[in-house]
């Protein structure tokens, strides 16, 4: 009889491990749960729905049908798991369409439960024009609602990346939009040059940008919509509001199978995604991983990393021998015409981490001056002065930003020096990029500071 591989939930994490599982044992029988009612979607590709740029089929990566037939994984959408019994490698599992409820077996569980939207806990934040941006049907909800009900005006509490996002997809579609953020610049991971260059776009595109803003509660009207947000600083008017302040592991589960979890609540693994439980594997935003920089468990809710983490678990469940060593937090945002990204660390990251931290900024070209469309770049680095490694960089621009950043990001990884980075052989082609590359020029500008004593 062949291993029985169980999944625990679907979008990134969930069919990677499950499809990896099925190939590498092909005599295993893998099976996958669901409790929504879609398997695998691009969460990072809502915002772009909800402006229209992508259709809303293609949104799905797989269907349940999909999984079966290219991937051999039994996939069971409306399937909540409502227990994990480690002793007796059982699950206790509820079919939402007909309410039955069933024990199922398994040689092998992998955890993929993801992550959920952080909360404000203020009454009206359930009103039928709030919304968050993580889940397909509230990303089809708030499509419709704005087809049908044409708000005027739109209201975004966090300034993170998801909020970035939401402000040019509700502007583009004709909506006043207001941001409230509780930080005086948006986008609190970046450094602080990068972060004046976001909000600088946000009001050039006409976007209210409102710092240091803590949001205290709704006022609704008729209908029990909410018509207004209030701050400690006044009031702002809200025909829709996306509240998007950020992620937290979705690890209930697993702690109420006596799983380690860490500081941050995901689920701590080891290098083959194994959970501290026999026969237990977990990966995805359910998970704290290893931060390649700091070397500290950190919480990296990224699909890149959800994939990854994924594909060791479905190996290893299946009898391999994977490693997946952690991840550099390497990221990037379109804030209208801004490429905007950041790999590695930031300063006050690798300070604290014991880092003699090093920073230099420079701006070049993202093609030869002379040819049409170049346009200017600013790189940003941050080094050990001790090691001369470099740590993270921030890339803005508005063309070749967030591929210069790809290239650092390998940097960071390979733990490459300032030195090291000097000497790289780029291309130079009038149309792509100058003789001095601004990734060159800023590996020049960072050893001249890191010799100054």
């Amino acid at each position: 009889m062949g291993r029985r591989i169980l999944v625990i939930g679907g979008l990134a994490a969930g069919p990677s491990a499950a499809s990896k599982a099925a190939r590498t044992n092909p005599d295993a029988e893998v099976v996958l749960y669901e409790q929504g009612d879609a398997v695998s979607y691009g969460v990072c590709e809502i915002p772009y729905h909800i402006s229209g740029e992508v259709k809303a089929e293609d949104l799905a990566a797989f269907t349940p049908e999909k999984l079966r037939t290219t991937r051999r994984v039994d996939a069971r959408i409306l399937h909540r798991v409502e227990e994990i019994q480690p002793g007796r490698r059982v699950l206790r599992v509820r079919n939402l369409t007909d309410g039955t409820s069933s024990e199922e077996r398994f040689d092998r569980l992998i955890i993929a439960t993801g992550s959920r939207p952080r909360r404000l806990g203020l009454e009206g934040e359930e009103s039928r024009n709030v919304f968050r941006v993580k889940a397909l049907d509230e990303a089809y909800a708030l499509r419709k609602f704005v087809g049908e009900e044409h708000p005027r005006t739109a209201v975004i509490v966090g300034g993170g990346y998801i909020g970035m996002e939401m402000a040019e997809a509700l502007k583009s579609l004709g909506i006043d939009v207001t941001v409230l953020h509780n930080s005086g610049l948006p986008m609190k991971a970046l450094e602080r040059e990068t972060r004046e260059r976001v909000r600088e776009e946000l009001e050039r595109n006409g976007v209210r940008f409102v710092g240091m803003a803590q949001t205290a509660g709704f006022v609704r009207g008729k209908g029990g919509t909410v018509t207004h947000v209030v701050t400690g600083d006044g009031s702002f008017e809200a025909g829709i509001v996306v509240v998007a302040i950020g992620v937290e592991p979705n690890s209930d589960l697993a702690r109420g199978a006596g799983i380690r979890t860490g500081v941050s609540g995901g689920i701590l693994t080891d290098q083959r995604q194994q959970t501290s439980a026999d026969n237990i594997y977990a990966a995805g935003d359910c998970c704290e991983v290893k931060n390649l920089v700091t070397g500290r468990q950190a919480y990296i809710p990224l699909a890149t990393v959800a994939s990854k983490a994924g594909w060791t678990a479905g190996e290893n469940a299946a009898g391999g021998n994977a490693v997946f060593r952690g991840a550099i937090r390497a990221i990037a945002v379109r804030v209208f015409g801004l490429e905007v990204a950041q790999v590695g660390a930031s300063g006050e990251d690798a300070r604290e981490a014991g880092f003699d931290a090093v920073c230099e900024t420079i701006t070049g070209w993202s093609r030869v001056a002379a040819m049409p469309g170049s346009e200017r770049i600013t790189v940003r680095l941050i080094a050990d002065r001790k090691s001369q490694r470099l740590l993270g960089a921030n890339i803005s621009g508005r063309e070749g930003a967030v591929l210069r950043a790809n290239t650092l990001a390998v940097a960071i990884q390979q733990k490459v020096t300032i030195g090291e980075m000097q000497q790289w052989d780029l291309a130079y082609s009038p149309p792509f990029a100058p003789l001095w590359d601004p990734l060159l020029v800023a590996a020049n500008a960072m050893q001249k500071k890191l010799r100054t004593p």
